[in-house]
């Protein structure tokens, strides 16, 4: 049996901040009742188990507050709403945790470690994207199948033209540095080690290239790349459908603002970002309504 799984981390009010989620599970005996809202969830809609991150402790950090459990998302009290995309998927998820009760022995880590699961989940799961440089390779064929048909300014098949064979070139040598980095990861797991920053940095490459190469297969197009339509062309639905991915791509295992200072701490050695709340309790930290 194949089962799947879906990180339930983000919320409305925390999403680049995710210490900040208030989802809270309390404890009762040897089970927990969580109350609370997840976002951008992939694929709860068919989920068997869910990556919890909760607040089980509000007087403390934000940070050392949290916890770490597997939810069985057919549990009574949790509800998955789809989101539609621009693309007409619903990968994206909403997901309602009303008295939702999960035994403590489906807790992973200590109670008040969930940030530290938190983050090497990330971590695989920014490896799990370096590792999708297939999607982006793929993207290569129907490009060029669809260049094939399309002449260039000056009458010469467009493929002869040197301006696009340099830019399909530069899209071969970035996904190929991906792939590298990924290997390097893979190698660095098979010795017993963690992904480190290197997974960020082919994830942010691997997601700009992916929407760079679609906008550009769609702008190849002309207007018939505003006509989503699998059955007229396609090569060109499936450039549109590595397009519409891309944006959901590049927020994957953290936005690119957070990626963007794990790289310049982590890996450059820059001062931390400024955060203001980090070492206060979570209950005197003001928080918006809506």
């Amino acid at each position: 049996m194949i089962l799947s799984g879906a990180s339930c981390f983000s919320e409305p009010g925390a999403g680049s901040d995710l210490a900040g989620i208030g989802t809270s599970a309390v404890r009762d005996a040897d089970r927990w009742i969580v109350n609370g809202q997840k976002v951008w969830t992939s694929g709860a809609y068919f989920a068997d188990w869910g990556l919890l991150l909760v607040r089980t402790d509000r007087a403390v950090p934000k940070h050392k507050g949290l916890s770490y459990f597997l939810l069985d998302m057919r549990s009574p009290g949790v509800e998955v709403r789809p989101l539609k995309q621009l693309g007409g998927r619903s990968e994206f998820n909403e997901v309602f945790l009303t008295d939702v009760s999960i035994p403590d022995r489906m807790r992973v880590g200590a109670v008040g470690a969930g940030w530290t699961v938190a983050i090497t989940t990330l971590s695989n799961e920014r490896l799990a994207l370096t590792g999708d440089a297939a999607v982006s390779r793929n993207l290569l064929t129907p490009l060029l199948r669809l260049a094939a048909r399309i002449p260039s300014v000056g009458g010469r098949p467009l493929l002869e033209d040197s301006a696009f064979r340099e830019r399909v070139a530069s899209y071969h040598a970035a996904v190929a540095g991906v792939e590298h980095i990924a290997a390097r990861i893979s190698t660095a797991l098979s010795r017993g080690g963690n992904p480190g920053p290197e997974a960020t940095i082919g994830k942010m490459t691997l997601t700009r290239w992916l929407q760079a190469m679609g906008t550009f297969g769609i702008e190849l197009a002309g207007v018939a790349g505003v006509v989503v339509d699998p059955a007229a062309d396609p090569d060109l639905f499936e450039i549109q459908q590595g397009f519409f991915l891309a944006p959901g791509y590049r927020m994957g295992g953290g936005t690119e603002e957070i990626g963007k200072n794990i790289i310049a701490e982590r890996v450059l050695g820059l001062p931390p970002d400024i955060r203001v709340d980090k070492d206060v309790p979570f209950n005197s930290i003001p928080r918006g309504t809506s």
